[in-house]
């Protein structure tokens, strides 16, 4: 699996002193329905060790620092992009080749 990260989120990263991307399943819980969906955040050096370590998150080295994949079972496509889009001044990690 190759991991590409486009220019503005590598510089992004830099800026802020994030080391990782990290791709995180998350479920909310509703009384009506339950909807569970991927979350890709950037995380620094503190946060990624608590990944790796307390949630078993496996990591993937890459040029501009890491990624780290949930212990679950995801789609992959041979190649994985991360980028950086804003939306109203909010960043966010954009992603794609990964499905639940």
């Amino acid at each position: 699996m190759k991991f590409i990260f486009e220019q503005n989120l590598q510089d992004y990263m830099q800026k802020k002193d994030k080391r990782a991307v990290v791709v995180e399943v998350v479920t909310s819980n509703n009384s009506d329905f339950e909807v569970t969906e991927l979350h890709v955040h950037l995380a620094d050096r503190k946060r990624a060790d608590f990944f790796k370590e307390k949630k078993h998150f496996k990591s993937h080295e890459v040029p501009v620092g890491e990624v780290l994949l949930p212990p679950y079972r995801l789609e992959y496509e041979d190649t994985v992009t991360f980028g950086l889009k804003s939306f109203l001044w909010v960043k966010y990690v954009t992603y794609q080749g990964i499905r639940l």
